[in-house]
């Protein structure tokens, strides 16, 4: 199995080197910026509400909505469509699917994750801001969790906002060619990671108290 994986994922980066260099002509910074500006936004806006909730990567969204509204509005579109995937991703995790997933992973012997009320903000900070798993699936995973709703979008939804930072702020600097935008976004991130660390630490410190 792992073989067929590494196999079809060189199949996929031979296919999307191939498609970049067959289409290079056509990948002008100019050129995607004026396709990014030419969205339309009320399309725009319901595509990014919807398609992360069915898997498709947020990145692509997050730089779109640079391209489209630039740092401000692009940040307060992809807020509005973060928190959003997280009602949506929360009510179907707690409803009938809810029931159905927890049947059958009884059935095999096990049981939905819990996590402790004290712990339920750590956890979802932590699992929010680690990288690895795709976005769809660590906010249906979490969201199948007994992490309070308040938690979960706050926390988890806002941990994601403050990350989008990056590519939203990436993409309207190309486009206004004004670096404060950058300069903006990554001492935001900064600060965030460095809050992350401390808090971490202070986790740390206690937890060896007790």
């Amino acid at each position: 199995m792992k073989i067929l994986k590494i196999i079809a994922a060189i199949g996929v980066a031979a296919l999307l080197g191939w498609l970049i260099y067959a289409n290079r002509e056509h990948l002008a910074k100019d050129e995607v910026i004026a396709y990014g500006r030419g969205l339309p936004a009320g399309w725009f806006i319901v595509l990014f509400a919807i398609l992360p909730l069915l898997g498709f990567p947020i990145s692509i969204f997050l730089i779109l909505a640079g391209l489209r509204f630039g740092l401000v509005w692009g940040m307060t579109v992809s807020a509005a469509c973060i928190y959003f995937h997280h009602l949506a991703a929360y009510r179907i995790c707690h409803g009938r699917l809810r029931e159905r997933i927890a049947g059958f992973v009884k059935k095999r012997g096990h049981k939905l994750p819990s996590v402790k009320g004290s712990n339920g903000v750590w956890f979802t900070l932590m699992f929010s801001a680690v990288h690895g798993p795709p976005y769809t699936f660590k906010i249906y995973l979490l969201a199948l969790t007994n992490v309070p709703f308040r938690i979960y979008a706050g926390v988890g939804g806002t941990t994601y906002i403050l990350f989008g930072l990056i590519p939203v702020g990436a993409a309207a600097v190309a486009t206004k060619m004004d670096v404060t935008y950058l300069y903006v976004a990554i001492a935001v991130v900064s600060a965030t990671a460095l809050a992350f660390n401390h808090f971490r630490s202070r986790r740390k410190e206690i937890g060896q108290t007790d």
